[in-house]
Order: C-alpha cells, then structure tokens, then sequence
C-alpha cells in the first residue's frame, strides 16, 4: 500500500450498491441478491481498490446518512477565474472567447511561467496615465528563463489589450488584415469590376495566401463563416421557411400546420433530414490547402538549426496551434481559467461542499466532512505504545511493522475516537481469520463498547475522572496492565481505545511457483505482490441519539424518547494495514 504502517481505509460501497444510485434509475439497477451486512468486505478483491478511500478524503451526506467518496458525488462548476490576475470570467464569455484568459495574462511557451509587460525605453518621469512612466514600445518577458516576445519578432504599441494586438501581429512583426477587412476588400474587387475578372484575381489572392497559409484563427473563421451560410442555404430550403413559396390558404397547408402545434397525436412526427452541405472548396471558406514548398522550407531550417531548434513533446502541446515544429513559431500561451466547483450527493442532490464565491477567498460555506460525523479508527502495536512487564525491552523501545513474526500472538492497540456531540454505542465485527492464501487469526476482546461525546476540552481537564484504564467499572484494576477479554483499555474523552489480538499466519517462500496457474508478480524472495501485507477487514456498528426536529425527523418514525430524541444507526466496512508478515526462511 501506499500508505505506511500502520493505516486505516474506509469503504465506500457506491459501485456495489443502490445508495448512490438516482431514484429514477433504481429500477433498472436492481440490488444485489444476498444482503450487504451479510457479507464480509475482501480487501484483496480488485474491486476494493476503487472502494478503499482515507478519511480524509470522503465526504458525508446527512439526508442519505451515508459516507459520499469522489466516485458518488456529483460536481458542479460556480464560476470561471484567471488564476494570473484573478479575474472573474462569466460564462458567456466561456462559450465564445474559449476557457483563456483575454486580458493581459500569458505564459512562457519555453517553460510556461507567467510573464510580465516590459518597457524597451526607460521610464521617464512620473505621469497621472497608468502607465507609470513607461514609454513604448513594449513587449512580453518571462522573469525564469528570460524569454521574450523580441525573440519572435514582436512588439507592442501599448502595455494594454495584448491579446488584440497578439491576434493582429504575425511572427516577425507582420501585420495580418482581419476577416472583416478580408471581406470589405473582396467586396470592392467584385463591385470595381466584373464577376470574371473578380473571380481570376480572388484566385491569385488564394494562391498567394496559399504559399503564406493563413494563421489558424483565420482558419477558424473562415469555416465558422462558410458553416453559417451552409445552414442558412438548407434553412431556406426548408418548406416552412419564410424564404419558401407555399400557399398557406390550401387546406392541406392549414391542416399540416396546425398538427405541428397539437399534441392529441400520439405518434412522434419524423425530423426531416438536414440537407447535406458542400465541402469548402477555397481557402476564403476555410479549406487548408497543403504545399510542398513548406515541407521543403522545414527541411531546410532543419538541416541549418539543428535539432534543438525544434520544439519538445510539452512546448508543443501547450500551443493553441498544434501544426508549429520550430522555436521561431512559438508564441505565448493565454493563461487557462480556473474554477471553483460545488459537489452534491449523487443520489440525492445535496450539497455536500460549495466554496465562497469570491475569488480570493478560500473559505468554504458548506463542507460536509466525514470525519465530522463518522468515528476515526486508529492502531498502533500495543509494545509500541506501553511496554508491558511480559514484552522484552527491545521489543519495547520500537516495533517493527515491516516484520511480523508468524505464529506469534501479536496484541494491538485499536482506538475509536467519536467526533460528534452525542455518545455513541460501538459495535466491532471482524472474521476470525483473514482472507486470501495466507490466514491469520484475529480476536477483537472488547467487540461492543462506549465512546463519550465530542464536547469541550475543558470538561475532561475539570473532571474529576481521568482516563481509566483496565476496564470502566473495574476500580480495582485501573492500574492493571494485564490484556483482559471484555474489557476496553483504555479510555478519555471522546475517545476509547481496546485490545486487538493478531496471530499472523505463515509464509512459505515459493520460488518460480504459480498458485492455480496464475502468473503473479513476485520480488526477490519469491512472494507475490502483497501476499505478506496483513489486512483486517472491521465491521462498524453505530449507535446513538440525536436531536432532531419534527420536519427533519425520516418519515414513517415517532421519537417516543423525551426531548425529541431520535434513535440512529449507521454501519461501515474498514481495512486496518498492520504491517508485513516476516517470511520463514
């Protein structure tokens, strides 16, 4: 595991029940057949790899009463923000500007650190403008690896709206016309002269944008422009288009119009098929025509440059423009948005986590945590914690969970801490021998006990009962540290702690053998992989009464308990890691 020993697992059961299962969709995922309280959790089924979660990452729903991991809850997104200068982004600015940042915020395309605005010329004296002094021209510089926009050949007339002058400057300080002048232009050409010398001379313009092909905003553009007009050609040719010539005095007009808007039919009318639409045939229309003499060009920068001129598998991914090879065709990057998310219970759609919206804020105004409402469970080798008068003082001063001695009886220290505000009734339920090739004995002595509530620390430190230990109604045996059966440890404030007894089982070293034909990964003394990690499966019972109100009481129950008390019981699986079992030699 992960983790080191000791640790402890929770188990989510969301992929094997209908807990997280929708209302509407439980019908058509029926329950498994044999109860689930029936069944003993196998932490070495492969299946339990995606039901194993900390504590620390699990939330609680307290309508389903049920431990919520990141597999059964739903996300929802609040709202877009730069992380660069922490601006909120509305959602309609997503769909059309895309998930960047159009302000001033790039990254390096080198080694994607943020970059500043500079200034070639030196600041002058200071002015009311919010330039602060700086005269242009001005450019981006990466503070890291001081790579800058000068490298590529651009520069800036004014230390704000890069974005819009980054989309009208090529590499190289190239000027690129917009699709708005581009359009403008070919509408003079048809209207100075005829359609077939327009279209001779428009053909020109394509074959010189050819040999420069154009950059892929315009691409995009330009498709987005022939797309538009493809659709309004099939929407024209619709019957019921207001472009169509139909006579709506007929009375079979009138009827098909008038079942369009009734619903006394039963029966689904079939959506025509759209009309199929042409393929781009210019570059005006977005068609990229390819050319030999850039592979040629390619080659040749190639063979000048070498191979560090050209671009890394990162470098290349983190570009708008998937088609650049060469270090001369970097460009920066805009910074990609951020969002703050909600989650919500899967099944019944409460919110189990929703942060602040204010950007800067890390606060959250809803965050239900299980270890806020489900009791953590802890465990640590007995030797380990208080050396006892049988243990050798070696074995005392430190345990060492990577070496179980097999068939030796091993006492352990298991401790329940209660995190509400009401005690609760702990019931413990394990399997007397562990699953999988190797069984080891396990003993819970103090199966059923009491863990006090959650309240302040102070009580504990006014109270005249301090943590006891050898049983809570055995005074004789306060200071007793003799391992009895029936009897918890000991105890605090919100807090129990009782003897776990674990006699590992024994490992035989299998060199170059297989069990059942099955061809496992094995280290260098022969062990199949995690085959010596000893795993206790623990059943959890709670128990325990709560303070509800009428309208939060469940339906169907009567609190018959004064004070309007309600009787609640919550159950779940835990995997307890105690170490690894030493192999006989």
């Amino acid at each position: 595991m992960a983790l080191p020993f000791p640790y402890t697992y929770y188990s989510c059961d969301c992929f094997d029940s209908a807990a997280a299962v929708p209302t509407a969709k439980r019908a058509s995922h029926p329950p498994p057949a044999d109860d689930e309280d029936e069944r003993t959790f196998d932490p070495r089924n492969p299946r339990s790899n995606y039901a194993l979660y900390p504590l620390e990452h699990l939330l609680y729903c307290e309508d389903c009463r049920q431990i919520r991991c990141p597999r059964c809850v739903l996300e929802e997104t609040l709202n877009w923000f730069c992380p660069s200068c922490l601006f909120e982004v509305p959602s309609s600015m997503i769909k059309s500007e895309g998930n960047r940042c159009t302000r001033n915020c790039y990254n390096c395309p080198v080694c994607t650190s943020s970059m500043t605005v500079s200034s070639l010329e030196p600041p002058k004296h200071p002015s009311n403008d919010d330039t602060g002094g700086l005269a242009g021209p001005f450019f981006l510089c990466c503070p890291y690896c001081h790579w800058s926009t000068l490298d590529i050949g651009i520069e800036f007339e004014k230390h704000t709206g890069i974005t819009q002058q980054l989309a009208r400057i090529k590499n190289g300080g190239q000027v690129v016309p917009s699709l708005k002048e581009r359009e403008k232009a070919r509408e003079k050409r048809h209207e100075a002269r005829d359609g077939l010398a327009a279209a001779r001379e428009d053909i020109s313009v394509e074959l010189s944008d050819a040999a420069d092909p154009p950059a892929q905003e315009d691409v995009f553009s330009n498709l987005s422009s022939f797309y538009k007009s493809q659709l309004s050609l099939g929407a024209s040719s619709h019957p019921f288009s207001p472009h169509h010539d139909i006579n709506f005095s007929s009375p079979s007009s009138f009827s098909r119009i008038m079942n369009l808007y009734s619903s006394a039919s039963s029966k689904k009318q079939k959506r025509d098929k759209p009309p199929p639409m042409r393929e781009a045939s210019s570059v005006a229309e977005g068609l990229a025509i390819h050319t030999s003499s850039s592979d040629h060009a390619a080659i040749q920068d190639l063979k000048l440059r070498g191979w560090d001129h050209t671009l890394t598998y990162s470098q290349k991914n983190n570009q708008l423009d998937q088609s650049v090879r060469f270090a001369s065709e970097l460009r920066p990057s805009p910074t990609l948005l951020c969002t703050k998310r909600g989650k919500r219970c899967r099944a019944c759609r409460h919110i189990l986590s929703k942060p602040e919206p204010k950007i800067t804020s890390t606060r959250y105004k809803i965050k239900l945590l299980a270890s806020n409402h489900i009791p953590r469970l802890s465990i640590r080798a007995l030797s380990a914690s208080l050396p006892l008068p049988t243990v050798p003082s070696s074995a005392a001063q430190g345990f060492d969970y990577s070496h179980l001695q097999p068939s030796a009886t091993i006492h352990f220290l298991l401790t329940v801490s209660n995190p509400l505000f009401e005690p609760v009734r702990i019931t413990l339920a394990t399997p007397s021998t562990t699953m999988g090739k190797v069984k080891s004995k396990v003993t819970i002595l103090c199966p059923q006990f009491d863990v006090g509530a959650n309240t302040d620390v102070w009580d504990e430190a006014l109270s005249s009962t301090p943590a006891r230990r050898g049983g809570p109604s055995d005074s004789s045996s306060a200071n007793s540290t003799q391992v009895e059966a029936g009897k918890i440890w000991e105890r605090g404030r919100n807090w129990t702690s009782i003897i776990l007894e674990v006699v590992p089982g024994i490992i035989e070293q299998h060199r170059g053998l297989t069990f059942g034909g099955d061809q496992k990964y094995r280290d260098d003394d022969g062990l199949v992989e995690d085959e010596d990690v000893l795993e206790i499966p623990i059943f959890v019972r709670i128990e325990y009464e709560s303070d509800v109100a009428v309208e939060d009481r469940a339906p169907g129950t009567e609190s018959t308990r004064p004070g309007g008390k309600e009787k609640r019981e919550e159950a779940f699986w835990s995997v307890l890691g105690v170490g690894k079992i030493k192999p006989l030699q």
